[in-house]
């Protein structure tokens, strides 16, 4: 009894100053570890907000060219009707998004579902960052997504682009964990979208160790995306090959010139990345990447690293067997990878240039971060002032005013549109979807030998392609036969009046 008594009086002097403190260290370190498991919800919550502060800036950006291509492919699909197999140019379909978005035939709809992947990439970029480069540059990297205006103007108009850098990065994601059955099923979702992703499956082949076999076999399952976009030619174009025709008949429309090979990475490379985003911070990025690779060789083979730019290889093959005007928005992905390289460059320079006090360190931080900032933020002042308020408007006159045609138009009469609204055209006027050649496109008609005279006429100077366009579109009006039903300063709609 007397031992039984004093055995527990003897163990509590001891135990409890001890115990105590080690009490209070684990519940500072779970709650450590419980707001680094909720970051990358506050992240994804965080690009979402985002997302939709952008749609009430600019409520018909959803309103996308592209994206109402879709729902007219998924519309004649359903309706059995192959109008579209006789078309000179209509957009390229990608297979994806046309039995995904389609659908849904509705913008809003499509944005949401839009929103939800550019808030699955924000969470993307912390988590490859954390894991590549620690939490601290992951976090900063996923910030400063938020203010990137390609992202948010790709999101709002449920682009390509997006779809294809969110499977893109999830790929990568699964590589970094060795999952890569996973990550080989991620890159076939994005070549639905784009087939330029293709090879970057060649990364498998560069896995060694005990997962080599298993890697080197999910180095085919990408394939499977060819077939399936041969199969979704023929179905909605009526030929294995259709959007061949689209490429040209682009090339021909446009004022711009397809780019050889050297200057297409010239594009990609300097124009994209340093001249019109990283104007400030590019050196950064090319330390960063610097530093990274020197801890460890063996990263060359890492997908972070090989996976982006095989998908610059797989834009430089394409533009060997066809030839084709780039758009910024092609390299986005590959902004994104060097804004994650940018941040890791700064931080790592700081933690070796300046080692305390800690307050200088946070301030020299800080400053290098505003620059970065500084970067992005002038360059979506560009973007709007040039090009998104008054699209935005245009956008909103174009949409009432293919309201406008429905009511008024006449069975038969034929509408002519700048090429980059000849998807609003057949989306809102069903009659145009069975003879797409109701709609006059813009720049067809300007290099056509004997010069249309449409019924309607939608003006949109800022949309025309080439400047021969509006002159033949001003022309037009100047006649003398067309009177404006409706306008705005941005664009305008005249009807003709001389027996048409």
């Amino acid at each position: 009894m007397a031992l039984t008594a004093t055995a527990p009086a003897a163990a509590r002097p001891q135990s409890l100053p001890h115990e105590m403190p080690r009490r209070g260290e684990p519940a500072g370190a779970s709650l450590a570890a419980a707001a680094m498991r909720c970051l990358p919800i506050g992240l994804f919550c965080l690009h979402l907000a985002r997302a939709l502060w952008r749609w009430r800036e600019y409520p018909y950006r959803p309103y996308d060219p592209d994206l109402l291509a879709y729902f007219v492919y998924w519309k004649n699909l359903v309706a059995g009707i192959h109008a579209l197999r006789g078309v000179p140019y209509f957009t390229v379909p990608k297979p994806l998004l046309v039995f995904l978005l389609g659908p849904l035939d509705d913008p809003r709809l499509a944005f949401a579902l839009s929103a939800s992947a550019a808030a699955a990439l924000g969470t993307l970029v912390y988590l490859i960052g954390r894991r590549a480069f620690g939490a601290a540059a992951g976090t900063v990297a996923s910030l400063a997504l938020l203010l990137d205006i390609q992202g948010g103007t790709l999101t709002l108009g449920s682009n390509a682009d997006l779809y294809l850098t969110v499977f893109l990065f999830a790929s990568v994601y699964c590589a970094m964990g060795r999952r890569y059955v996973a990550s080989a099923c991620c890159l076939t979702l994005a070549a639905l979208v784009k087939p330029v992703v293709l090879p970057c499956a060649l990364y498998f082949l560069t896995v060694e160790g005990r997962d080599r076999r298993r890697a080197a076999w999910s180095s085919l399952v990408p394939l499977a995306a060819l077939p399936l976009t041969l199969g979704s030619n023929r179905v909605l174009l009526g030929s294995y090959f259709g959007v061949e025709r689209f490429f040209t008949a682009f090339d021909a429309m446009s004022a711009r010139a397809p780019l050889a090979t050297p200057e297409l990475i010239r594009v990609a490379l300097w124009l994209q990345l340093v001249k019109d985003t990283f104007v400030s911070t590019a050196p950064w990025g090319f330390v960063g990447l610097a530093a990274w690779l020197a801890r460890d060789k063996a990263r060359l083979t890492s997908p972070l690293i090989l996976m982006p730019l095989l998908l610059l290889g797989g834009y430089l093959l394409l533009n060997i067997k066809t030839p084709f005007v780039p758009f910024f928005r092609f390299f986005w992905p590959l902004e994104v990878w060097f804004l994650a390289f940018v941040v890791f460059g700064m931080l790592e320079t700081i933690r070796h240039a300046i080692r305390r006090p800690r307050l200088v360190r946070f301030l020299t931080v800080a400053v290098l971060l505003a620059f970065l900032a500084d970067d992005l933020v002038s360059r979506e002042m560009r973007y709007t002032r040039g090009f998104a308020d008054p699209m935005e408007k245009a956008t909103e006159f174009t949409i009432n005013a293919f309201g406008t045609l429905e009511r008024e138009r006449l069975p038969g009469q034929t509408v002519l549109a700048p090429l980059a609204f000849f998807p609003h055209a057949l989306w809102a006027l069903q009659d145009t979807r069975v003879h797409p050649e109701k709609v006059v496109v813009a720049e067809q008609a300007a290099d056509a030998a004997s010069p249309a005279q449409p019924d309607w006429v939608l003006y949109v100077p800022q949309a025309f392609l080439k400047p021969t366009t509006k002159e033949y579109v001003d022309a037009l009006l100047a006649s003398g036969s067309y009177r404006l039903v409706t306008g705005a300063p941005e664009a305008a709609l005249f009807v003709r009046t001389d027996g048409g």
